[in-house]
């Protein structure tokens, strides 16, 4: 008999869970053929072993018992439910027998489980492998790429430093050479500017010269002529102030009459006469005063 045989068989023995009357005795018996089905599946199942991550049909005939054995789980969880709802006691009956059933098979579908999971587990392994293989070869590809691409740039460098060097070797020997050449025009610009500067500090002098005796010159006519000017004007001042002289007498004399008209004045000792008379005399006092002041300016430069 073929496995494939064996779990039809397994699925036939599966209990019929539809409900006929409410007695406990009479419902929990329609778990009672799984026992038979149970000692079935253990005695065939439990012997299923996946024999490495290339047994293909081995993994195949577990994973179509555990399937099998899920079946009958999920049935019994089925029934449990249906049963379980005529009432209380009825279901905690149902209840206990559906955890028996259960027990009884949770270690086979766990075998099982656990050979499918052993045969992922493998064929992951396989799989892993070969990706850490495609990676490190990737890896050491890239790596001799770099290699490659590293040593061609440190050729491409040395050829560009030594072409830096040749052309700096020529640059320090132009350089030198035009150094030469610059020290030479310069010693001859410096001898240039030496006799340049000494004609110019010989012209400087011929024009110093020549400006100190023009100025010298200007110096002597404009103190003559200030001399000349200053006695003319002294002169004509003079002769001024003489022809001047007798309106003079005749002004100064008027300011005499006015300070003798400020003593002649008398007034009684009535306090408002005498407060004017005091006035007066102030204005007397200063009528005089312009006077005089006005004489001394006569003739003078801002009359």
């Amino acid at each position: 008999m073929t496995i494939y045989r064996k779990i039809a068989m397994s699925q036939a023995l599966t209990p019929n869970a539809t409900f006929v009357a409410p007695d406990p005795a009479t419902q929990l018996a329609k778990f009672t053929p799984t026992d038979t089905a149970v000692a079935t599946m253990a005695a065939e199942y439990m012997p299923l072993v996946i024999q490495g991550p290339d047994d293909s049909e081995g993994f195949k005939v577990v994973h179509q018992a555990r399937m099998v054995v899920k079946s009958h789980r999920v049935t019994v969880e089925k029934v449990r439910k249906e049963l379980k709802a005529d009432a209380l006691e009825y279901g905690r009956r149902v209840d206990g027998e559906a955890k028996r059933i259960t027990a009884m098979l949770e270690p086979i579908e766990n075998h099982l489980a656990e050979q499918e999971a052993s045969y992922e587990a493998a064929k992951e392994a396989i799989r892993k492998a070969a990706r850490l293989k495609a990676e490190a070869e990737e890896t050491a590809r890239r790596e001799a790429e770099e290699a490659r691409l590293r040593a061609e740039r440190e050729a491409e460098e040395a050829r560009l430093r030594a072409e830096r060097a040749e052309l700096e070797a020529e640059r320090a020997r132009q350089k030198a050479e035009q150094d030469k050449i610059d020290a030479a025009r310069r010693e001859v610009e410096a001898e240039q500017k030496r006799l340049a500067d000494i004609e110019a500090a010989r012209l400087r002098k011929i024009e110093d010269e020549r400006i100190a005796a023009e100025a010298a010159e200007r110096a002597r006519i404009e103190t003559e002529a200030r001399i000349a000017r200053e006695a003319a004007e002294k002169e004509a001042a003079r002769l001024k102030a003489e022809a001047l002289k007798p309106d003079r007498e005749k002004l100064l004399a008027v300011a005499d009459q006015v300070r003798d008209i400020r003593h002649v004045a008398t007034v009684s000792s009535d306090p408002f006469a005498m407060k004017a008379a005091v006035l007066v005399a102030d204005v007397l006092t200063q009528a005089e005063r312009q006077i005089r002041n006005i004489v001394a300016e006569m003739g003078g430069d801002n009359w």
